[in-house]
């Protein structure tokens, strides 16, 4: 039955939505470089790797853009006096720059690899790391901050000096860090990118200079420095109006994505038994389970390990064991010495990727949590077999990743449109993942289970 507060939250979000749409709503302008290479301004994540693109090209000494190290030098007089840069500038033609650089904490066996946006340095001299940013969510500068090796160098063999600089919004929260200096996109391009414009512009080759021009536009446009000011104050005054309707939607909604990530696994247990008809249930001892039966190999026991945190298990019985006992175990050891592989998707982490795209990323790992010697015998035997791999896996969505804990990682649509839950979705999507690389290839299970028990062997 529709209450009367139904009707009204219908009727607000009905308002809402028409309003917003009438906000975002504006004439057909001429089209951006960014947006003409399909970087749309409405999607962060697409905007930084435009920016950091174009600028390490423009940064870099060695790129034919025909400044040489001229804007390089202008970036790094302009960095702000917290980043405390006290490097010769006279002479920055050794200079390196480098995008997506790995950066890693070699003392936290867990830890994963993180890829700073830029990195600028000169060997064994020093490096500025600069993070680019376009929305509110900070990540990573508490990481990098304490990572041991840059790019597989150990940071301490930069002896001069190490610098972090955080680019971000005017009004954003700024680096969680404290090793990070802050510097926004406004005064990068007001007190540096202006500056350099002006000075500088008739001497370079024209596609330089508007490309200069075209990053300038670009970072008023997508850091809201422009006309898109007036339409931000709309969409605010319009959330102040309508936050009852926003806070009670989405309260509602992270009660039911908690909720579900205790049962996803009860859930696609059901639809695998009511569909595939090798697939039975099991009576778990602490998760839900199915039995997979196969043609000329053994019955398999999978375990779906819906814990309600981030990482969620789907893993066969006899892939985790004991470190020392060797013991088959259906969770987690108490201790957590444990020696593991499976199937996972993660909840939190990849929760935008889930509900603003409707992907479901499906990963086959080598845990993180395993002792790192462990750790190597896996990755290095499973790598002995990647062409292998990659026979049986050239029918699935599932493609060898070539790092040591994640293996493989698939991505399967959300099918939100064909069902009128966004769960029962949410579900399907990983019925298929599993009958995708799990149901239809007792090759690959087989392998995979193979190079594990040999593994296990040599650990022990």
């Amino acid at each position: 039955m529709t209450t009367n507060d139904d009707t009204g939250l219908a009727a607000d979000l009905q308002t809402l939505d028409r309003e917003w749409r009438s906000i975002i709503s504006s004439p057909d302008e001429p089209r951006s470089t960014m947006n003409v290479i399909e970087y749309g301004l409405g999607e962060q994540r697409r905007a930084e790797v435009y920016v950091n693109r174009l600028l390490r090209y423009l940064l870099d000494p060695a790129e034919p853009h025909g400044m040489g190290a001229d804007f390089l030098e202008a970036f790094l007089q302009g960095l702000p006096a917290t980043a405390k840069f006290d490097e010769d500038t006279l002479d920055l033609s050794d200079v390196r720059v480098k995008e997506q650089v790995p950066f890693d904490d070699r003392r936290d066996p867990d830890a994963s690899t993180g890829y700073a946006d830029l990195v600028l340095d000169i060997p064994n001299e020093w490096f500025l790391l600069v993070e680019l940013k376009f929305s509110a969510k900070e990540t990573g500068t508490e990481f990098y901050s304490r990572a041991t090796h840059v790019d597989g160098v150990a940071v301490d063999e930069y002896g001069s000096g190490q610098y972090y600089l955080f680019l971000h919004q005017h009004d954003r929260p700024q680096a969680s860090s404290d090793t990070f200096a802050n510097q926004s996109w406004r005064t990068f391009v007001s007190e540096v990118l202006d500056g350099f414009l002006t000075e500088n512009a008739l001497r370079y080759p024209q596609r330089t200079t508007t490309q200069l021009h075209d990053l300038r536009d670009d970072l008023q446009s997508i850091t809201n420095m422009t006309t898109n000011s007036a339409s931000d104050q709309e969409k605010i005054a319009l959330y102040l109006e309508h936050v009852d309707a926003i806070e009670d939607v989405q309260a509602v909604f992270d009660d039911a994505w908690e909720s579900y990530a205790t049962v996803w696994g009860r859930d696609v247990v059901q639809l695998l038994t009511d569909t595939e008809p090798e697939v039975h249930r099991l009576e778990g001892e602490h998760y839900p389970e199915v039995s997979v039966s196969r043609t000329d190999r053994d019955e398999e026991r999978w375990i779906f390990r819906a814990n309600g945190g981030d990482w969620q298990h789907v893993f066969k019985y006899g892939w985790y064991r004991h470190e020392t006992s060797l013991e088959k175990l259906a969770d987690r050891a108490e201790d957590s010495n444990d020696l593991r592989i499976g199937f996972y998707h993660r909840m939190e982490r990849n929760r935008d990727l889930a509900t603003r795209e409707q992907k479901l990323k499906f990963s086959f790992r080598n845990m993180g949590s395993n002792p790192a010697t462990f750790r190597d015998i896996y990755a290095e035997q499973f790598y002995d077999c990647r062409r292998e791999f990659e026979e049986l896996l050239a029918d699935t969505e599932g493609l060898v990743t070539g790092n040591k804990l994640t293996l493989i990682e698939a991505t399967y649509d959300i099918p939100v449109d064909s069902h009128e839950d966004y769960f029962d979705a949410y579900t399907a999507a990983l019925h298929e993942a599993f009958v995708d690389l799990i149901c239809t290839e007792p090759e690959l299970i087989e392998l995979m289970g193979a190079i594990y028990e040999e593994a296990v062997a040599e650990f022990s």
